[in-house]
């Protein structure tokens, strides 16, 4: 199993697509991630086979027909996803990326009472 650092695009349509469905084939994730035919059907199959190789999706081939599942927990991929942002990006500091994120968009007030309440329960783990 390979390292995974980084997803493209495709790759994390496709795998949100599976985590959605939880078991799919390669016509059931092409017809959710890509409704409009955005990409061929034999893309994303490549795309799968080699998301298995990565380790990141799993196979289980049932008669003439592969389903997949994935490999991963979406929290997990999300994680390193995040962590890989933050090295490349903020120089492994995750407050640059709080405030970046905080100051670059506009927050409701229900955002801004999420992140009260979120940084008042680390503090009160500390």
């Amino acid at each position: 199993m390979k390292q995974i650092n980084t997803l493209s695009d495709t790759e994390w349509e496709i795998i949100k697509a599976v985590w959605e469905k939880k078991e799919a084939t390669i016509k059931e994730v092409w017809q959710a991630a890509f409704p409009n035919n955005e990409k061929a059907y034999t893309t994303i199959q490549t795309y799968m086979d080699r998301m298995v190789e990565k380790g990141i999706l799993k196979k289980r081939k049932l008669g003439l027909v592969n389903f997949y599942s994935a490999r991963i927990e979406k929290q997990k991929l999300m994680k390193r996803a995040t962590e890989n942002l933050v090295t490349r990006v903020f120089d492994g500091s995750i407050g640059q990326l709080a405030a970046f994120l905080v100051n670059s968009y506009d927050l409701s007030p229900n955002d801004l009472d999420e992140l009260r309440n979120l940084i008042a329960k680390k503090e009160k783990e500390k």
